[in-house]
C-alpha cells in the first residue's frame, strides 16, 4: 500500500469517525428535547447536561474533519512519541473486541470498587489498547481523568459517585 493511499485511508478514518459523532451528537440532541430545561430558576435542569455532551461531542466531530481536512497524504498519523502503529485488518476487530470487554469489566466493577478506583483502570486499559506505550500517560492521565471527575461531580456539582470500599 503506498503511502497517499495510507493517508486517504487516514483521512476517510478520520471523516468517518467525525460522522459517527456528529450522529450520536444529533442523537443526545433528539432525546434531550423531551427533558425539562429547568426545575428551579436559575438551576440547569436535566436537558442541560445531555445538551452540553451534545455540544462537545459536536465541537469534536468538527476538529476531527478539520483535521481530515488538512492531513497531509503522505503522512503517517498512527506514529507518534509512545504509540506503537496500530495493526490493519485483524487485529483491529481483536482490539475492538478486547475494548469492548474492558468496558464491560469495569462496569461489573464499577460499583463494588467506586469510581476512584475504576476510572484510572478502565481509562488505562483503553489507552494501552489504542497502542499508548508510554508509562508516564499510562498513569498520568488515568490519574488526572479521575481527579476531574471527582472535582467536577463531587466537588463542583455535589453529585455523589459510587464509592465503592
Amino acid at each position: 500500500m503506498s503511502s497517499s493511499s495510507a493517508g486517504g485511508t487516514t483521512r476517510l478514518g478520520l471523516l468517518a469517525e467525525a460522522g459517527l459523532l456528529a450522529v450520536v451528537a444529533a442523537g443526545v440532541l433528539l432525546d434531550s428535547r423531551s427533558y425539562p430545561g429547568s426545575l428551579a430558576e436559575g438551576a440547569p435542569g436535566p436537558a442541560f447536561f445531555p445538551r452540553l455532551l451534545a455540544v462537545l461531542l459536536m465541537g469534536c466531530a468538527a476538529w476531527l474533519a478539520v483535521r481530515a481536512a488538512r492531513q497531509p497524504p503522505e503522512s503517517d498519523p498512527g506514529r507518534s512519541r509512545g504509540n506503537v502503529v496500530s495493526a490493519a485488518g485483524a487485529g483491529r476487530g481483536v482490539r475492538l473486541g478486547l475494548g469492548a470487554a474492558w468496558i464491560a469489566v469495569f462496569l461489573l466493577a464499577w460499583p463494588r470498587l467506586g469510581t476512584v478506583l475504576s476510572v484510572p483502570l478502565l481509562v488505562a486499559g483503553l489507552m494501552w489498547l489504542t497502542g499508548e506505550r508510554s508509562r508516564l500517560a499510562l498513569i498520568a492521565v488515568p490519574l488526572g481523568f479521575a481527579a476531574f471527575i471527582y472535582l467536577v461531580f463531587m466537588v463542583v456539582l455535589g453529585v455523589p459517585l459510587p464509592s465503592g470500599f
